[in-house]
């Protein structure tokens, strides 16, 4: 069987248990199991595949004791999240996912949802991972412009009259706190608007751009102890900036790049996915204060 298409790795403390564990708990399908028993590959549900490795081996692998299964079964840079982290996996229904996990005996799940964006449920797992299953929810073009320039307020809004010790608070140990969330968010749109301004002035042409790894641009970014004063001005202009240029050329919402796994994006769709991921670290933060009595 061809595999390689795992992009997900997960490090657990007992293999077998957590076997059992995603198959009869969550209905996932063993693919393969490792001779040496310190590796699986499983399906979730339709095509998306995870590799779970027992904790230790991957360091074994970084020494050079790399085994032909884990390159024929995972992707040449997989995601491998720390214990804490939330996990998310995209599927066609929510409300299906739901069903089926009732269906294997969890009655309650945690579920939430940003009308015209996303639709998720949280399902804690062994070994400190929690999966958030999402749905993209489809919404107007008016409604997307709503949403992203709404924004603008609600990160305002979210970090006012935090001091600085303040915007060092966390939900949870080794969490970001709310700097790190507020300086992340910002970066990606900084990020994707580059895309966003191709697909204005260039629509139709290939667009080539590097990957974003948040926790690269955290640690050399220097998140946890930069102020944060003038990037929530920056997102301001940013976003000011998108909006009137949607509002004054035709169709803007409708331009596109092609991305180089051929992969078309829309302005709409680029709005709607930074409206949505700052909506996400807002309400982090709102939660943080919540947690902390300010």
């Amino acid at each position: 069987m061809n595999h390689g298409k795992a992009k997900l790795l997960l490090e657990v403390d007992n293999l077998q248990k957590s076997v059992d564990f995603y198959t009869k708990q969550l209905g996932w399908e063993l693919v393969e199991a490792a001779p040496e028993g310190h590796a699986a590959l499983l399906r979730i549900w339709l095509n998306d595949e995870v590799v779970l490795i027992q904790r230790g081996q991957l360091t074994k692998q970084e020494h050079g004791l790399e085994e032909a299964y884990l390159t024929r079964w995972l992707q040449p840079k997989p995601s491998s999240p720390k214990i804490g982290n939330l996990i998310y996996i995209g599927v066609s229904s929510v409300n299906g996912v739901e069903k089926s996990l009732q269906e294997n005996g969890w009655n309650e799940l945690r579920k939430e949802e940003e009308p015209g964006h996303i639709r998720k449920v949280f399902v804690p797992a062994v070994d400190g991972y929690t999966f958030v299953f999402w749905e993209e929810l489809f919404a107007s073009d008016d409604e997307i412009m709503k949403m992203y320039a709404d924004g603008i307020v609600e990160l305002e809004c979210a970090v006012d009259g935090l001091s600085e010790e303040q915007l060092n608070l966390t939900e949870a140990p080794g969490k970001w706190s709310i700097r790190e969330q507020v300086l992340h968010l910002i970066d990606l749109e900084l990020v994707t608007i580059h895309k966003v301004k191709f697909a204005l002035a260039e629509p139709g042409r290939t667009y080539q751009g590097n990957s974003f790894s948040q926790d690269d641009w955290s640690v050399r970014l220097h998140y946890a102890t930069r102020p944060i004063t003038y990037e929530v001005q920056l997102f301001r202009s940013l976003r000011q900036h998108i909006l009137g240029l949607c509002e004054y050329l035709p169709g803007a919402l409708e331009r596109t790049v092609i991305t180089t796994n051929n992969r078309e994006e829309s302005v709409a769709r680029l709005l709607k996915m930074m409206a949505g991921h700052a909506r996400h670290h807002v309400r982090t933060v709102e939660r943080i204060r919540e947690l902390h009595g300010y």
